[in-house]
């Protein structure tokens, strides 16, 4: 017999990996960075019962995108209500946090249509 957290966690990577696999406009980060995403992000951001917002959930988000990326790449380096500081990820720099912040939110790439 399965517990509740495994299906919980089952239920969370499948919803990741759904957003993973569709292409977007959005940022797109390397393979590092999903695996950071995954060990790092999810453990919140794919759990409803956590109260952060959640991956593939636009309206959770609407909050984060309207303070802009900057502002919540503040929050995120110094962390915000229930999520610690660098949301646990040491090992992640600016362009990690901000890639990261990116994927999650939904924020565009500014890389992306520059020729």
């Amino acid at each position: 017999m399965v517990s509740v957290s495994k299906w919980n966690l089952i239920q969370s990577l499948c919803s990741v990996l759904a957003v993973v696999a569709v292409p977007t406009v959005f940022a797109s980060p390397d393979e590092r960075q999903i695996s950071l995403f995954i060990s790092k992000c999810v453990q919140c951001h794919a759990q409803p019962h956590t109260g952060a917002p959640q991956v593939g959930v636009p309206e959770d988000w609407e909050s984060v995108i309207d303070q802009g990326e900057d502002a919540t790449l503040v929050n995120v380096v110094h962390g915000i209500r229930g999520m610690p500081p660098l949301g646990y990820c040491s090992a992640c720099d600016e362009k990690d946090l901000r890639v990261l912040t990116r994927f999650a939110a939904g924020f565009p790439d500014p890389e992306e249509g520059k020729n």
